[in-house]
Parts: structure tokens; C-alpha cells; sequence
């Protein structure tokens, strides 16, 4: 049994701090929600092997979300298959690679392979953490009157504060560089001809731009900021599922059963992008048509609709059956849409 993942620490009310990661607002967090979560993380923590837990452990303690998560959904993975009573081997040794996957599964005369993954993670319409917000913060009160709309973009995760001359310097510069006559002049359609710049930090990218003013006093106001990524979740999905069929193909065991648990994090996902993403067309004959030829050595995909922290409980979940593969006997259950907080314990 693995020692308790979670320190005594004093607890207290209130948002993530700046700073503060995923992990360390969990363990202070005085909130209802926060100490559920905390209760979920340390019971399944419990039950994974000892000799993976540290490795965990650290992957759960990370500055960034994304890790944190990609960690966290494989521990829940690993307390569905526990409860639907298979064996569990975590990073099974595979033979003439140096690759492995998430589970090597045993379920009574089966056995098969599953590998965990999260998507769509700072893409659609989501909101921005501490630091981001903090950053946004020093630039609307610094820039209060700028003669142009002061448009704002973010992509990634900024994981540090970053101060006041290291934001404020590059849009004063942009907005001095260009006279307002100047930006008035420019063809809305064509916004990639807005003056513009960017601020970066790690794999944060915070992209600013000029543009007239759309307010109707004609003064210019600083929006934003908007996150980049694809509006729908088809192709986070897709690229997910890709990059571990491509890693699964690297092990050469086409004679075995593979299965990739997804969980779509995406702020605007929709069933309609798993379909297009797994079958290529969005009304295939579930159980009839076969994968996308991307991912003819898939026996199975359990898609899980953005179980992000505290959603669990009215996350759904559905297996997609692979007509050519065929799916574990144990994971049949799953071809009906499931509750995935039923699955790992949330009563």
C-alpha cells in the first residue's frame, strides 16, 4: 500500500492562488468539492502498486494542468478496471521495444491492453488560470485608454507571474509603433494585417493585436483574452487517438487486444466529434462500420465526455467496438452509454 499522497497541511477557503498548482490547491482546499476530490485521489492512490507510486506521485504534483490530469484519469483507469475485477499490470515489459503501455489486463480467460489518454486540454472556450488572469489583470490597468482596440489570445498554460515591465512594455511599444489613423485604415477582414506582437513564456503565448475601435464613443477598450484552439473536439480527439494507435503499432503485438481510454476534455465537446474522429463520418452503424483505417489495430475506444475535476459523476462514458477486432467480453457493458462516476466508486 503506497504511503498517503496528500500532507496534513492547514486548510483554507478560496481559489487557486498564483502559483499555486492543481495538486496543492487539493490538498489545502477547505471547500466541499476540494476535500471530495481530495478523498477520491488519495482512496484510488491507495490501491496502485507501490513500486509505480512515486513516479505518480510526482506526475500528480506537477506545475502543469495537463500532467496533472493525464495522471490523475490514469489512476481512475486503473480503479475502473480494479472494480470490474481484471488483474492489473502498470507499464508492462513488451519484448524487442523499449515502449510500453499505460495496463497490461487480465480478466478471466482475456486479456488485452489499455492506454490512457486526455484531450483537448486549453482548447475551445476555457478559462484562464491564476497566472494568466494575473497577467491580464496588470495589462487593463496599465493600458486604460489606448487609442485602438487592444485585442488578446492565449495558448497554453502559464505555470509563472510574470511582472508588470515584461507585459506592459510590449503593448505600449505595439500601440506608440502605430498612429490611430493608421489602424482605422485597416480592412477588418483581413485581421491578419493588424499591427501586432506577443508575449511568451514557456509554452504560454499571449498574442496581441490592434484594431479600430469598436465601441461607439470611439475610444479604445483592451479585450480578451480569447484561447486558441480548434471549436470543435473532433480533431483533439483525433490526434489523440493517432499518436497512441502509432505508438501501439511500434510494439509489433497486432496478434493482442488494444483498447485506448479517452477522455475528452474539451470545453466544447460533443458525441458527434468522437464519431467523426474514430469512424471518420459522423453516423456510422455503431457496431457495424469499422474504425478509421488510422485505427484498424484499435479493438476498442471508451470515450469519456470531459470528466474534469468534480464533473466525474455526470461525465458519460461509451465503448466503440471495432467490428474487425472485436473488444474485451469485460468492457461490453460500456457499448450502452455509462455513468463514469458509477464506474470508479461515486456513489
Amino acid at each position: 500500500m503506497n504511503a498517503p499522497l496528500f500532507k496534513a497541511v492547514p486548510q483554507s477557503l478560496g481559489a487557486t492562488t498564483n502559483g499555486e498548482t492543481t495538486f496543492e490547491f487539493l490538498q489545502r482546499g477547505g471547500q466541499t468539492e476540494a476535500i471530495e476530490i481530495h478523498q477520491w485521489i488519495e482512496d484510488w492512490f491507495r490501491e496502485y502498486p507501490d513500486d509505480h507510486g512515486e513516479e505518480l506521485r510526482k506526475r500528480l504534483q506537477s506545475k502543469k494542468f495537463a500532467e496533472f490530469m493525464s495522471a490523475y484519469f490514469e489512476l481512475q483507469v486503473y480503479s475502473v478496471l480494479r472494480r470490474l475485477g481484471c488483474r492489473v499490470e502498470v507499464h508492462p515489459d513488451f519484448v524487442g521495444t523499449q515502449g510500453t503501455v499505460d495496463f497490461g489486463v487480465t480478466h478471466g480467460e482475456e486479456s488485452f491492453f489499455v492506454e490512457a489518454t486526455v484531450c483537448g486540454i486549453e482548447q475551445g472556450i476555457l478559462r484562464s488560470n491564476a497566472n494568466e488572469q494575473d497577467a491580464v489583470r496588470k495589462i487593463r490597468e496599465a493600458i486604460l485608454c489606448p487609442h485602438s482596440d487592444v485585442w488578446m489570445d492565449a495558448e497554453g498554460e502559464l505555470l509563472k507571474t510574470l511582472g508588470k515591465n515584461r507585459l506592459i512594455g510590449p503593448v505600449q511599444e505595439l500601440l506608440d509603433s502605430c498612429s490611430p489613423d493608421a489602424v482605422f485604415g485597416l480592412e477588418e477582414v483581413h485581421s491578419w494585417h493588424r499591427p501586432r506582437t506577443s508575449i511568451h513564456e514557456g509554452d504560454w503565448k499571449l498574442d496581441i493585436s490592434l484594431a479600430r475601435p469598436i465601441g461607439s464613443n470611439g475610444k479604445g477598450q483592451v479585450h480578451g483574452p480569447s484561447r486558441g484552439g480548434p471549436v470543435d473536439s473532433a480533431s483533439a480527439i483525433s490526434r489523440a487517438l493517432w499518436k497512441k494507435e502509432k505508438d501501439w503499432a511500434e510494439k509489433k503485438r497486432d496478434d493482442a487486444t488494444f483498447v485506448i481510454a479517452v477522455n475528452v476534455c474539451h470545453s466544447e465537446y460533443w458525441s458527434d466529434d468522437e464519431l467523426e474522429a474514430i469512424y471518420g463520418q459522423s453516423d456510422p452503424i455503431i457496431g457495424q462500420d469499422r474504425f478509421s483505417p488510422s485505427l484498424s489495430r484499435v479493438a476498442g475506444v471508451a470515450v469519456i465526455g470531459n470528466a474534469t475535476l468534480g464533473a466525474e459523476r455526470g461525465a458519460p462514458v461509451r465503448l466503440h467496438e471495432n467490428p474487425d477486432r472485436g473488444a474485451p467480453e469485460c468492457l461490453q457493458f460500456l457499448r450502452q452509454e455509462t455513468s463514469f462516476g458509477e464506474l470508479i466508486g461515486l456513489d
